[in-house]
């Protein structure tokens, strides 16, 4: 170790003591001064300056957010319901009360808030734009789309059942 600190310091010593340059003003005064340019001659074309390089996002995906919530936006099947029932799961919504008998039957339905809504057949009815396919007795189904993780869309039908009332009388 000591060897090579030894050699590393001899030769920092010997550059230091090389040949010794004239200081560039000497330099300069020892230059004869150059003539006139001559008329200017066919010069080779200077080389076109690089464009200055410049990177735009557009077009690009956000590489700090996941592509599944990407393909989530793109599938996302915006509810038609304008309705206060659009705003809500299907198995959010209790079935309270139906009506058959009629031409066409009407069912009750109460919100998570506490408040009844009447639906009938084709009423806009969940946050994925179910529609009421059939109010039967004791029930309601609702046809609606299912995006999967994958993007796909399958349709499915849910069934929303009155609750079993307690018969009981005796008490």
């Amino acid at each position: 170790m000591k060897a090579r600190l030894t050699a590393l310091a001899l030769a920092l010593a010997l550059a230091g003591c090389g040949p010794k340059r004239p200081a560039p003003a000497a330099a300069a005064a020892q230059k004869p001064a150059p003539a006139a340019p001559a008329a200017p001659a066919l010069a080779s074309p200077a080389p076109p300056a690089e464009p200055e390089y410049s990177y735009s996002s557009i077009g690009k995906r956000d590489p700090f957010r996941s592509y599944l919530s990407e393909l989530a936006q793109e599938n996302t099947f915006t509810s038609p319901c304008p309705t206060p029932l659009g705003r809500y799961d299907i198995e959010q919504l209790k079935l309270v009360a139906v009506i058959t008998g009629l031409e066409d039957p009407v069912a009750m339905v109460e919100a998570p808030t506490g408040v009844g809504y009447t639906v009938r057949r084709g009423a806009c009815i969940g946050k994925n734009g179910g529609v009421v396919a059939a109010v039967r007795s004791g029930e309601v189904v609702v046809s609606e789309w299912a995006v999967r993780a994958d993007g796909s869309r399958d349709a499915t039908q849910t069934v929303i059942r009155l609750p079993k009332a307690d018969t009981n009388l005796e008490e």
